[in-house]
């Protein structure tokens, strides 16, 4: 775990760090296969996404927002309605104005068995010129609270 994404004081326990949410599925999310269509991993993993920024942006800087700058999925497994989406951001790493998220797609009640795994890196940057901006102390510390130290 970066030193800076830690509390002033605090020791790194090497612990996942964790942000889940629970998406849940309608049966228009399917494709012609019956299966959950693969555009719908993507959304459910934007709304999670969303649930960890959007109670930082009385944080950011004016002029200042959040960039994906990276989307991949491995769909390793068929997923069908009804059920519900759980989405698993574990922090990989905090750079000077980035995040890197690796993230599990699972069903909720099966803890055991993920569906697909994905990555996003998503950047600080001034909207006006386009260039990342780096994280405020303020940003840092509310980051870490969304990331729960999860038991091993």
């Amino acid at each position: 775990m970066p030193d800076s994404l830690l509390p002033s004081g605090a020791q790194d326990d090497s612990r996942p760090r964790e942000h889940r949410h629970v998406f849940a599925l309608r049966w228009a999310d399917m494709d012609m296969l019956r299966h959950v269509n693969n555009t719908v991993y993507f959304r459910a993993i934007e709304e999670a996404r969303m649930q960890i920024f959007g109670p930082l942006l009385p944080l950011f800087a004016p002029g200042t927002g959040v960039v994906l700058a990276r989307a991949e999925c491995d769909f390793l497994k068929p997923m069908s309605w009804p059920g519900n989406i759980e989405i698993v951001h574990r922090l990989a790493r905090i750079g000077r104005s980035s995040l890197d998220c690796n993230i599990l797609i699972r069903r909720e009640g099966e803890p055991d068995t993920v569906y697909a795994r994905s990555r996003a890196i998503v950047v600080l940057s001034d909207l006006a010129s386009g260039k990342s901006s780096p994280w405020s102390a303020a940003l840092l510390e509310q980051l870490q609270k969304q990331f729960a130290a999860t038991p091993s």
